[in-house]
Parts: structure tokens; C-alpha cells; sequence
């Protein structure tokens, strides 16, 4: 009895390994890759989906915190290698001109058509909303193929206008986007980097004495019956 029950306990103990190595190093969950756009409003850029469209109390937050000479890091549009940014103006976003013009650091004060090579930003020239086409949004898509941090500016409000585009390696956790380019969801969990091995170990610990109890019961019918 004593050998059937170790038996079972030791088939327990084998599917939590198996499960926790399976677990061990994935992270967060993989996001998915493709466009994100960028809003373009009067003297600020914020990327879409972090403030909502038509709320007069996101866009208050997002004008208190990207229009400066330094944009809060939730100004940033963070995407992947191979994922592209597209600059969108819908109305009634922006009713000036704007740019968007490539720079080569993070104090913003060298920028241009093609200053940086590395920098694939370019230089959209000076767009009027809402005509569309050459002279109007949208503004790209600009594929970003390497890892970094990329600095942009509006030519025609350098001092407040400005924004930031960071390139994550394949495999980081990132932004989860719908198939019309507009994020959906952040892919790590609310708990923070690491939780989900946290979250799998408890799984898998919970199956292993499930295992482990129904091997015990199964022997001891045997013996009883």
C-alpha cells in the first residue's frame, strides 16, 4: 500500500516539474506585431489607445503630459522589431499645420530630413488637416527593423511638440493590437513581470496533488476491493 501510495505521489510530483519547467522563462505573454498609430493634435503627439478619442478628460491628460520639452515616458509608442508607426490626424484633432521630422538624441535640438541614419522617421514635411494625401495625414507607415529609441519633433512647434518611438526586441512584452492598428490591451498582467510563473507554479502544484490524491484513492480500492 505504502509503495502504490509513493507511487502516486511521485507521478504528482513528476507533472509539477513538467509544468513549471514548461512555465520557466516564457514571461509575459507574447504580443502580437503590426501598426500602431499616433495621434497628432495641436502641439502634442500620443499614441493611440492610451487616450480615448473624443474623451475631453484623457485628452486634458494627455496634453498635460505630452505637450512639454521632455513627454512622459506614456508618451512613447512602443512597439517591436518589424512593426510599423502610422501618424494619424482624424478630426478633430489638430486644426494647424504639423511635422513630423526625425532628430538624432533626446535633447530633441538636431533634427531633419534624414539627420540620422540609424532613424528612420524621416521628415513628413508640413501637413494640413484634414486634407488628405502629400499634403495632409496620415504620415506613414515607418517600419522601425532595429531595437532603440527614436526621437521626433514638429518642425513648426519644436519647443513643446515632441515625442519618442521605442523599438523592444521580438519576444518583449509589449502592446497587443486589433487588426485595424489601434492597441488593445497591455500584454503583461496587472501583477507585474513575473507573475505569471507565479501563477503557473500555483497551477501546477494545485494539479500535482490532484494527481497525487487520485493515485492514492485508485490504490486503495485496490487493496479494499
Amino acid at each position: 500500500m505504502r509503495k502504490v501510495v509513493a507511487s502516486a505521489v511521485a507521478a504528482g510530483l513528476l507533472a509539477v516539474t513538467m509544468l513549471v519547467t514548461a512555465g520557466d522563462g516564457a514571461g509575459p505573454v507574447q504580443a502580437s506585431h503590426g501598426n500602431l498609430n499616433v495621434h497628432v493634435h495641436d502641439d502634442y503627439y500620443h499614441p493611440a489607445g492610451k487616450f480615448i478619442v473624443g474623451s475631453g478628460t484623457d485628452h486634458a491628460l494627455a496634453k498635460a503630459a505630452c505637450e512639454t520639452a521632455n513627454p512622459d515616458a506614456e508618451c512613447n509608442a512602443v512597439i517591436h522589431v518589424g512593426d510599423t508607426i502610422t501618424w494619424v490626424s482624424p478630426s478633430p484633432l489638430a486644426v494647424n499645420p504639423h511635422t513630423v521630422t526625425e532628430c538624432t538624441s533626446p535633447s530633441f535640438a538636431v533634427c531633419g530630413p534624414a539627420v540620422s541614419a540609424a532613424n528612420p522617421i524621416g521628415d513628413s514635411g508640413v501637413r494640413n488637416p484634414p486634407s488628405p494625401g502629400p499634403s495632409g495625414w496620415p504620415y506613414g507607415p515607418i517600419q522601425f527593423n532595429t531595437p532603440g529609441v527614436y526621437y521626433y519633433r514638429c518642425e513648426v512647434h519644436p519647443n513643446v511638440m515632441r515625442g519618442r518611438v521605442v523599438v523592444q526586441e521580438t519576444g518583449v512584452g509589449g502592446i497587443v493590437r486589433e487588426a485595424g492598428g489601434e492597441p488593445a490591451a497591455r500584454s503583461e498582467s496587472a501583477e507585474g513581470p513575473g507573475s505569471g510563473k507565479v501563477l503557473s507554479l500555483a497551477a501546477a502544484l494545485g494539479l500535482g496533488f490532484v494527481v497525487a490524491a487520485g493515485g492514492a484513492w485508485y490504490a486503495r480500492r485496490r487493496l479494499l476491493g
